[in-house]
Parts: structure tokens; C-alpha cells; sequence
């Protein structure tokens, strides 16, 4: 694939997805639109407008953008976790319909395991031991206490899986944006991790992404709303024990970090876009190492020699 497929109209695609929800509301800026209940597979699988999940790609290479959009979704234990745990405490009343749990241990040496799997490859499919773990981590999100109420309060008192649809006012590009947790006074979104230790998720939030997206969904919301944006704020519950849960606002130099990805991936955008050209990463170069690379000879054997038998 060596084309983008074209971006519908700004303001039709908007009254196109309108027509598809009942709940869509118009936003401050006349082609932004708000969508309570737009299907997550429709979001995930429409090429009209650039989400963030598209963008990330372009911090790599134009090539690697262009083979994200014809890549089968991947999958992990890890992921599925995490989707797991997003179900459980942000639309549990879909859990009836999306999620199957396999009654005891599941192995993949099991044939009852792999057959149930089989059975029910549209849903997200789990071992009993894992939905209550999950169940354990999603309890003590809910329970956690953020500003002197639990965050269940703050769920239960904002539109989980919020969509809007946005044009950015620079390059004029159609984007979208899915928002865990829309609260009237805040943006939350839940993140697994391994650790929610701040300096070690920050390092883990950089890499993948989450600065990015949290630019990008306060830009959003702020085109939607005509409003100051809202805080980010990202809860990030550890997936082993203990689960740690930290709750970490997105601050200044992390959203002027993120702003900087944003320009750069829509400015590659754009250029590829006009010129037809997406280039990868192959190059012609030479290899140097920063001074933290460099070897250091250990030499604490050498007096273990004097020691050796016969010498």
C-alpha cells in the first residue's frame, strides 16, 4: 500500500457519523462532534480520520504509518488484560455480550481450553483465574481515592468511551479521538502497567506514546467544547501485586513534549501526503557511540590469577 485513502470532507464526514449515532452532539467548532455510543470496532476500523493509535507510527517512518493501516490488530496476554480490566470498570453492562470466561485454568496444552477459544473468538476470552484478577485490579481502581472521592465516584459521573471527531485548525486534518473517561472537570484514562511507580511509568509513557495522546485528546476535547482544557490525568494500575495504582496528572513539559510529536506526525503527514512518497527507514550512515556506551575493561579477575593452583 503506498497511499493514504483519502479523507472524506471535514463537515460531511462529521453529519455521515452523525447519522450513525442519535446521541451525536454538535460541538463548539462546526465540524467537531461528540458520539456517546459509537461501537468500538467502527471507531477502530474507520481510515476517515486520523486517530492517535494511526499517528504514532509516523515517529517511526512514513512506511511504518503505511503498514499500520493494513495490519492485523496485535495481540498479547498483556493487552487482553488490559482490555479486560477496562471492560470491568468502564462498561461492565457490555461485559454479557463481549466477554466469555472459561470455568478454571486455562492452558494452551488444554483442548477444552483451546476449543472454548475457538468458540468464542469475537469476545474477549478468559481464564477464571484471570477474570478475578482482573475483577481484584478494576475493585481497587474504583476504590482508590483521587481528590477525596473514590474514582468509581468520578466513572460513574462521566461518559466512558467517548468519541469526538475534530479538525485540526493548522492543517485542516480530520482526526478522532476516544476518551476513557470523559468527566465534566477532567479527561482520565486507564492505563495497565507494570509498575505505577511516576518515574518509571514517565519513562514508559514517553516511549509509548501517552505524551502524544495526551496533547492530542486536551486538543479535542478543547476544539469541542471551546473551553480551557481540561487536566489529563492518567490512572495507572500496576497489573501484578501488590496493584499499585498511581494517578498521574499530564504536566506542562509532558504535553509540550507530546505537542511536538503532534506537529511533527501531521507535518510528515502532510508531506507525504502531497508528494505521494512514504519513505522508510533504510539509510546510509555511521555508526558513533556516546561516552556511556563506551567499554570499560573490568579487571577485578586478574587478582584471582595470583590464586590459581600451581602458579
Amino acid at each position: 500500500m503506498d497511499t493514504w485513502i483519502p479523507l472524506f470532507d471535514a463537515l460531511e464526514g462529521a453529519r455521515a457519523l452523525a447519522g450513525r449515532d442519535s446521541q451525536a452532539q454538535t460541538g463548539a467548532e462546526a465540524d467537531s462532534a461528540l458520539f456517546r455510543a459509537l461501537p468500538a470496532d467502527e471507531y477502530h476500523a474507520d481510515r476517515d480520520a486520523l486517530s492517535c493509535s494511526l499517528l504514532k507510527p509516523l515517529l517511526v517512518s512514513p512506511a511504518h504509518f503505511q503498514s499500520g493501516l493494513v495490519a492485523s490488530p496485535k495481540t498479547s496476554p498483556a493487552k487482553d488484560f488490559g482490555s479486560l480490566v477496562h471492560l470491568l470498570l468502564l462498561q461492565p453492562e457490555l461485559a454479557g455480550q463481549e466477554l466469555a470466561v472459561f470455568p478454571g485454568v486455562g492452558t494452551s496444552r488444554d483442548p477444552e481450553f483451546r476449543a472454548f477459544l475457538a468458540c468464542n473468538a469475537w469476545r474477549l476470552a478468559v481464564d477464571e483465574p484471570t477474570f478475578a484478577e482482573a475483577m481484584r485490579l478494576a475493585t481497587k481502581v474504583a476504590e482508590t481515592t483521587y481528590m477525596g472521592r473514590p474514582l468509581g465516584r468520578f466513572v460513574e459521573e462521566a461518559m466512558c468511551e467517548a468519541t469526538i471527531y475534530f479538525t485540526e485548525p493548522v492543517t485542516g486534518l480530520r482526526l478522532r479521538i476516544r476518551l476513557d473517561a470523559y468527566h465534566p472537570d477532567i479527561s482520565f484514562d486507564l492505563k495497565t502497567t507494570r509498575h505505577a511507580k511516576p518515574e518509571a511509568f514517565a519513562r514508559d509513557a514517553v516511549e509509548l506514546g501517552y505524551d502524544l495522546q495526551a496533547f492530542m485528546y486536551g486538543l479535542g476535547r478543547r476544539l469541542y467544547e471551546g473551553t480551557a482544557t481540561a487536566p489529563f490525568v492518567f490512572v495507572a494500575a500496576e497489573t501484578g501485586e501488590p496493584h499499585s495504582i498511581g494517578i498521574f496528572e499530564a504536566g506542562a513539559t509532558f504535553l509540550e513534549n507530546g505537542a511536538a510529536k503532534f506537529q511533527s506526525c501531521l507535518a510528515t503527514f502532510k508531506a507525504c501526503t502531497e508528494t505521494g512518497y512514504w519513505p522508510d527507514l533504510s539509510c546510509h550512515s555511521t555508526l558513533e557511540i556516546t561516552p556511556w556506551q563506551q567499554f570499560a575493561p573490568r579487571q577485578e579477575w586478574r587478582t584471582g590469577l595470583g590464586a590459581v593452583p600451581g602458579r
